[in-house]
């Protein structure tokens, strides 16, 4: 989707700062959902690592073409598929040689090519990870069947997470598809029928001298002359619709003859 955002940089004119506005594509991402994977796979390498695991989550963004070649270049990409969006686990080689290491309880970063069994342990890592992106692929992922593959063509969105404890590594996440927002029915009179609400009604009593007006204090009588009174009903202060106010057999009532958008009620 576009939104509209400040330049980084500025110009001084008459002493003040001004940044130039551009739209710009940014993902739909909600990054709510980010941080609930980011939480669920925090806790999937806590238990991994046996110990606990501090982590940064890098907000979504879509990347031009030139940086999608930069996050792909030499990592081992992990596609997983699923029925709402695809996913991509990308993970570098320094970050797969941090990952490996730590599940056998390495803390020093090495340079080394990952032997057959630090590579399987690394598979099983990253297939973890992605039992955690139910909320980002759009359902629960059961059992993910990963698949080993090339580039990252045919992906929009992005975002790193960037673990700090217990070993630095960064894991990418890439989906195939920026979430579309549901759309969800609007509520409608029937939802709203056993609602109490509470109304007002404002009367206009016709014009009256200023003296007799001055003259006010409990007790005092004001005649109202004949069809004068007129009224509105108020619902937070927003007029539903006004009439003539009197007496309907032994309640004061309101017969409303006009509605809000001007519209003459129906006779009775």
């Amino acid at each position: 989707m576009k939104a509209l955002v400040f330049s980084r940089r500025y110009e001084s004119r008459g002493g003040r700062r001004v940044r130039s506005i551009a739209f710009t594509e940014r993902s739909a991402l909600p990054v709510s959902a980010a941080c609930v994977v980011a939480t669920a796979v925090r806790e999937t390498l806590a238990t991994l690592f046996g110990e606990p695991v501090a982590m940064k989550l890098y907000a979504p963004v879509i990347p031009s073409p030139d940086a999608w070649s930069a996050i792909a270049r030499d990592a081992a990409i992990y596609r997983l598929r699923t029925a709402g969006a695809d996913a991509a686990v990308i993970i570098r080689p320094a970050d797969a040689s941090a990952l490996a290491g730590a599940a056998f309880g390495e803390r020093e970063a090495r340079a080394t090519a990952l032997s057959g069994i630090e590579e399987t342990v690394l598979a099983r890592t990253v297939q973890a990870i992605a039992l955690q992106f139910g909320p980002i692929c759009g359902g629960a992922v059961r059992e993910p069947v990963l698949e080993r593959q090339p580039d990252l063509v045919g992906f929009v969105t992005y975002f790193e997470l960037q673990i700090e404890r217990p070993v630095y590594a960064r894991v990418g996440i890439a989906l195939s598809r920026d979430p579309v927002p549901e759309m969800h029915p609007g509520i409608g009179l029937d939802d709203v029928m056993d609602v109490p609400i509470d109304l007002c009604a404002r009367v206009d009593m016709g014009h009256y001298p200023t003296s007799e007006l001055g003259a006010l204090e409990p007790g005092t009588v004001l005649a109202v002359p004949a069809g004068a009174l007129r009224g509105a009903l108020l619902l937070a202060g927003r007029t539903l619709g006004t009439g003539e106010c009197g007496v309907y057999g032994r309640y004061y009532a309101m017969a409303i003859d006009r509605t809000p958008a001007g519209r003459d009620a129906p006779e009775r």
